[in-house]
């Protein structure tokens, strides 16, 4: 591992096998997290991004995805060598991970406040009192109000901004050196979205912790992140820091996205879209996997899967129009 990676992901792929076939949910993917950054991975419902973090977390045990090939270095151990035990020991101490969805992801039948200190007493061993005062501190870091009252609360009884907030507490509980956010306010309304992205931005700030952001979505990738990865159809298509994916995007789905965002003073009638749909997973086009939705794609697109294409300074594209680039 390079000396300023914290996490370096090396052809990973990840698979799910069905009764009816296999599923390449990640398909050869590379990235590297750089210590204290925030990258965001961006793309479409079913591009891979979810599964990509389930498979650094080992939460696809019991399910019929597996990590097929490929490593996940973290500190100079990679993880998918390791036992289940030491993945455990990992997982909610090193590397912690938000869902999307903090009602389901608490437990409905204990307080907020004992989901929380149970985890600094697994992997801190700590008294029950020790992590309760814990606990309370770091609830009040999330800028929740009467924490001491709210502690003693059940989820239900708390609204959906501030589940999400005991989420984050939990996640940051033992000062992890990864968080990964799996669309963290995909379920908030906007006004609760922006409440939550501030309080991110700030906890980074002084913990220093780095971040994976996943998201479907470009705006919330410019104010939160760092770096940039595009993922369609189980792989990346593009990377880069945010100011070049979002002045030179190279490839036509990142600018497919980037042409969807609404614009501030437009007039225009309807807001731009990217054609079709993503392919069935069970049954994905051959060469590249965009062309069946791109206006540039010919023949070699739908038959030859394109390389990254590297064009320095971490910005890479797998597209075929890049190659026109790299001709002298």
């Amino acid at each position: 591992m390079e000396d300023k990676n914290i996490l370096e992901v090396k052809n990973l792929c990840t698979y799910f096998f069905t009764d009816r076939g296999v599923v390449k949910a990640v398909d050869g993917l590379d990235f590297d997290l750089e210590e204290g950054s925030v990258l965001g991975i961006v793309g479409e419902s079913g591009s891979g991004k979810s599964v990509t973090s389930l498979a650094i977390m080992d939460l696809l045990r019991g399910t019929t995805g597996k990590v097929v090939e490929g490593e996940i270095w973290f500190q100079g151990r990679n993880l998918v060598e390791l036992s289940e035990e030491e993945r455990r020991m990992i997982r909610g101490k090193d590397i912690s991970m938000i869902f999307q969805e903090p009602m389901t992801s608490l437990n409905p039948t204990i307080k907020v406040g004992e989901q929380v200190a149970e985890v600094i007493r697994l992997h801190q061993g700590a008294s029950k009192q020790e992590a309760m005062e814990r606990t309370i501190e770091i609830l009040k870091e999330t800028g929740l109000p009467r924490v001491e009252s709210m502690a003693k609360e059940y989820p239900f009884q708390l609204s959906g901004g501030q589940r999400q907030r005991v989420m984050i507490a939990m996640a940051l509980a033992c000062r992890p050196k990864i968080l990964i956010a799996d669309e963290p306010t995909t379920a908030l309304d906007v006004t609760i979205q922006a409440q939550i992205l501030e309080l991110m931005k700030e906890l980074q700030k002084k913990s220093g912790t780095s971040i994976i952001f996943i998201t479907h979505s470009l705006g919330v990738v410019a104010e939160m992140c760092d770096k940039v990865l595009v993922m369609y159809c189980s792989k990346a298509v593009e990377t880069g820091d945010v100011n070049t994916i979002f002045l030179e995007p190279k490839h036509p789905y990142t600018q497919g996205l980037l042409a969807s965002i609404p614009k501030i003073g437009s007039q225009a009638d309807r807001l731009d879209s990217i054609p079709g749909n993503v392919p069935n997973p069970k049954h994905m086009p051959s060469g590249c996997k965009f062309a069946p939705r791109c206006a540039f794609a010919d023949e070699r697109c739908g038959q030859e899967e394109p390389p990254f294409f590297d064009y320095g300074n971490g910005h890479k594209c797998r597209c075929w129009l890049c190659e026109k680039d790299f001709k002298g």
